[in-house]
């Protein structure tokens, strides 16, 4: 009868932890569910769909998302002790010896115990960098800074001969301070080094220290040389041009350069352009680093779809006057076809202030067509029309519908007048996208139509480095022009109005829905990035936004159109005329200042804890005493507290219904949102995908700011905004596919701050709030 591993151990280990180690280690146990011993989840499926009970294509299934007994194989154990010995004596201790010893649980079940007896460990005494002497004593300094190895100079004036500080003899250290070095060298001009360029010389000092020589061969010293540039194209009718350009050189006693740029098949594309994306130049010092900067700028235009990078080693030149050879650069590019159409379907999750309802699910069909370059310098020209319907299983089968048109035109860099920044504030990466997109829509649940929605949209993409992003809406004007339905004062003016005593509430809350409105912004986003957008198991997104609005049409308003008066309305167009409001466009000037922090971080290899931060503050400015009900900031929903419905919760204490899910229609000008969610992964591809398990709680709310004339429970204030957090928790399940996840939630209310009294789950455990939607919640 086979042995089956129960558990793998590891003893005897001080210098490294068990995580570093059992990287090493192929031997085994079955997994545990939520680390339990004995709850072995995974083996029970496989059990179970391998006794063929529950006939075949069902057992069959377990068995794929079940695991196989860890069964003890004596040559992996084997294998274990070899490439843990090995591991110890690359990292410095060269008597350790790994045992593995065997314990028996009951019959069939083991237990392994790798013991390890490390001995004592070698050390580093001195490293002295060979062949590095001719390096200028700043580039040397700034080697030594960077340095894999742990050490400081023996003298001030001896950059290159160290003393090492508590340095362990390690050999894989000693491959990454080779690495270290061949990169060092490749972008200070030395291109010719190679991993044989640097040897490392070991010389026993003492029975438990070493000392080290790093000897390098760093070969001459190259600028980069003339720029060889070849593009294939995908015209069929045969073109073929080359242009030569001259680059004026990079300093009085350096000769210029060239670049010779070939065009096959390939009309349009301007050299110029070219140029002017690469940032490189002959006579500058060969750089390795602006070289992979360079290809990847090409490849983010999109334009591309092959690019490579070549020095010519045969063609290196010595020109007359300059010490150092110049070695030319080959560069060869295939643009992708300029048109393109596609027809493509999709699903879709809406929900927000023009929605009226919450986890609006729906289907629809688009038409893009892309140009991939416009105007000969890799713009992207795209034109989309989409048309979609969605419903909620609460409202009715069919709740939305809408027709779509967007042109949008991105360039790759930033345009006149703001290119200089791309070399002032010397960005990682640079675009411009202008955009246009109008909108007609249907809104069952709020019985109105969007006759049109109109936005323009001027951006700048300004990437500072690879995880950090400045977005600057330079102009963001919207135009909305909303209508009423057949039953609207049933289902608006009757039912949502009601609980609103305040004229001056009712009258704002009826013009937010009724009376066209325009609205231009001004905002900058700063964005730190790095995760997977759909998986979101590790990494984290901060960003931060801040906005002026209407500050144009105040302008207008006030100098323009009716000088030395305010109106508050600015002149419209006949399509927004309209019984209640003539032919007026209504704005309000604001503020806004909004933060979101998100992190992930992983706690086991299928355990995930995620949190979240939202924070946001507004403020209406001049005449205006409340800011744009869709730049209002709102709480309650599948992606906010959980336990509230969609915009159901705040502002502050105060309810807008009977009921408990009355939707808030004020919104609020201060916001407070935080949510946790631990998320474990349950079953392995069944049904193609992970079905992961999330526990999760919520706290926050909304109030209301200090000039908006709404009750005063809604209002924020600091000596009880804490009692007016709302709390909601609940279970989850997430099924992921490589391509999608979809969300259920089901969340209770913990702390319900519209209802008096401080009772805990006030609608006990038979009210849940169930949440349907695509992708994680944050």
């Amino acid at each position: 009868m086979p042995w089956r591993v129960h558990d793998v151990r590891l003893e005897g280990n001080r210098a490294f932890s068990d995580e570093t180690l059992r990287l090493y280690v192929r031997t085994t146990a079955n997994r545990e569910f939520l680390g339990i011993p004995g709850l072995t989840w995974w083996l029970w499926l496989y059990e179970l769909g391998a006794s063929g009970r529950l006939g075949g294509a069902l057992s069959r299934a377990l068995m794929a998302s079940g695991e196989p007994p860890a069964y003890h194989d004596t040559a992996l154990v084997a294998a274990d002790l070899e490439r843990l010995t090995l591991f110890y004596h690359q990292e410095g201790f060269p008597q350790a010896r790994v045992e593995a010893q065997y314990d028996t649980l009951r019959p069939g079940l083991l237990r392994i115990t790798f013991r390890i007896h490390e001995g004592p460990p070698t050390f580093l005494r001195q490293i002295t960098y060979a062949g590095l002497e001719h390096l200028t004593p700043i580039e040397q300094r700034t080697l030594m800074q960077r340095s894999a190895l742990r050490h400081r100079p023996v003298d001030p004036q001896q950059l290159l001969h160290r003393r090492a500080q508590a340095q362990r003899y390690s050999e894989l250290t000693l491959l990454e301070e080779r690495r270290h070095l061949m990169e060092f060298l490749w972008n200070a001009g030395f291109a010719a080094v190679t991993r044989d360029s640097i040897r490392a010389i070991v010389i026993p000092a003492r029975p438990d220290s070493f000392d080290l020589i790093l000897q390098a061969s760093t070969g001459p010293r190259y600028r980069l040389g003339d720029l060889y540039i070849e593009v294939d194209g995908p015209e069929p009718e045969l073109h073929l041009d080359r242009d030569t350009l001259a680059l004026p050189p990079i300093a009085d006693s350096l000769a210029a350069g060239h670049a010779i740029i070939t065009r096959r098949q390939e009309s349009r594309l301007k050299s110029a352009f070219l140029i002017r994306m690469l940032r490189i130049q002959p006579g500058q010092w060969y750089s390795y680093a602006q070289l992979l900067n360079a290809r990847r700028r090409l490849e983010a235009t999109g334009l591309f779809t092959y690019v490579r990078f070549a020095p010519l080693w045969t063609d290196t030149t010595r020109l007359l006057g300059e010490a150092a050879p110049r070695l030319p650069l080959a560069i060869t590019l295939t643009t992708r076809p300029r048109h393109r159409l596609r027809l493509e379907t999709f699903m879709l999750q809406r929900s927000g202030p023009l929605t009226g309802t919450e986890n609006e699910l729906g289907t629809g069909v688009a038409a893009t067509y892309e140009n991939a370059n416009l105007l000969g310098n890799a713009e992207t020209f795209s034109l989309r029309t989409s048309g979609s319907i969605a419903g909620n299983f609460e409202e009715g089968l069919l709740t939305s519908a809408q027709i779509e048109l967007t042109a949008s035109l991105l360039y790759p860099y930033a345009i006149t007048p703001f290119g200089g920044l791309e070399r002032w504030l010397r960005l990682y990466d640079a675009r411009t996208r202008l955009s246009l997109s109008w909108l007609t829509a249907r809104r069952d649940a709020l019985r109105l139509a969007i006759r049109g929605r109109g936005t323009a949209r001027f951006r700048l993409e300004l990437q500072h480095t690879a995880a950090l992003t400045s977005l600057i809406d330079l102009i963001d004007i919207s135009l909305s022009n909303p209508d009423t339905l057949s039953g609207f004062r049933a289902a608006f003016l009757d039912e949502v109005l009601r609980p609103i005593e305040d004229p001056v509430q009712r009258a704002q809350l009826l013009d937010d829905y009724t009376v066209p409105q325009i609205n231009d912004a001004l905002r900058y986003t700063l964005q730190a990035a790095r995760l997977n957008p759909l998986l979101r198991d590790r990494g984290y997104i901060y960003e931060l936004t801040f906005e002026a609005g209407a500050l144009l049409s105040e302008l207008l308003d006030r100098y323009v159109f009716t000088p030395g008066m305010h109106e508050g309305t600015l002149p419209g167009l006949p399509f927004f005329r309209q019984a209640a409001s003539g032919n007026r466009l209504l704005y309000r000037p604001y503020v806004r200042l909004a933060v979101d922090l998100r992190q992930y971080r992983p706690l086991h290899q299928s355990t995930v804890l995620a949190w979240k931060l939202q924070a946001g503050w507004a403020q209406p400015l001049g005449q205006a005493d409340v800011i744009p009900f869709d730049r209002r900031f709102y709480s309650g929903g599948a992606s906010s507290i959980r336990g509230w419905s969609l915009r159901g919760l705040g502002p502050g204490r105060v309810r807008f219904a009977d009921n408990v899910d009355g939707a808030n229609l004020l919104g609020g000008e201060i916001k407070l949102e935080l949510s946790g969610e631990l998320r474990q992964r349950m079953l392995h591809r069944v049904l193609a995908a992970d079905w992961i398990g999330a526990v999760f709680t919520d706290v926050g709310n909304v109030w209301l700011g200090p000039r908006n004339p709404g009750p005063d429970a809604g209002r924020f204030r600091f000596n009880r905004f804490y009692r007016e957090l709302a709390w909601s928790g609940g279970l989850g399940l997430r099924l992921a596919w490589e391509y999608l996840i979809v969300r259920l939630d089901l969340a209770y209310r913990i702390h319900d701050p519209a209802r008096t009294g401080t009772v805990l789950l006030p609608d006990g455990l038979h009210r849940p709030m169930l949440h349907f939607g695509i992708g994680h919640t944050f």
